[in-house]
């Protein structure tokens, strides 16, 4: 199968995800789909592109910037990077929805957030944070619910 056509289907897989988040994150099936099914696709998915990728010895590493970019040379160890991407900002993405949902975030104030983590993961995820402090009005925040405090 073509790189190009697999990009094209793990952007679409993540894209209906995302819609499935916003639209029903009330609902505890789309966390089970996403937990069980779709990072676990995408998670095989990556993994099948980091060792064909990886394995090019390419010769970089993570000791610098320039040996990093050596590392993503190989299409595939960049679509491999592009799946980390996407898995990494769903989560970050169905915890938001499913924290907002535990506060009583409405979901149009939280829709800027989604689509920030989408595009833009950690500044999605720092405009939350922002709207949680003036939500609970509270500068200390717990990422989880109170049952996980002591």
């Amino acid at each position: 199968m073509k790189l190009e056509l697999i990009f094209t289907i793990v952007n679409t897989i993540a894209f209906l995800c995302w819609v499935f988040l916003f639209a029903l994150y009330q609902k505890r099936w789309v966390y089970q789909l996403l937990f069980s099914i779709t990072f676990v696709i995408l998670g095989i998915a990556y993994l099948f592109f980091i060792i064909r990728g990886m394995g090019a010895g390419t010769g970089g590493n993570f000791d610098s910037l320039a040996h990093v970019r050596l590392l993503f040379e190989s299409d595939e160890a960049l679509l491999a990077g592009w799946i980390h991407y996407l898995v990494f900002d769903l989560f970050v993405g169905m915890w938001i929805s499913h924290n907002a949902d535990q506060r009583k975030i409405n979901r149009w104030i939280l829709f800027p957030c989604l689509v920030l983590t989408f595009m833009a993961g950690p500044a999605g995820l720092l405009l939350y944070i922002i709207i949680r402090v003036v939500h609970s009005k509270k500068w200390i925040q717990e990422p989880f619910s109170n049952r996980f405090t002591s």
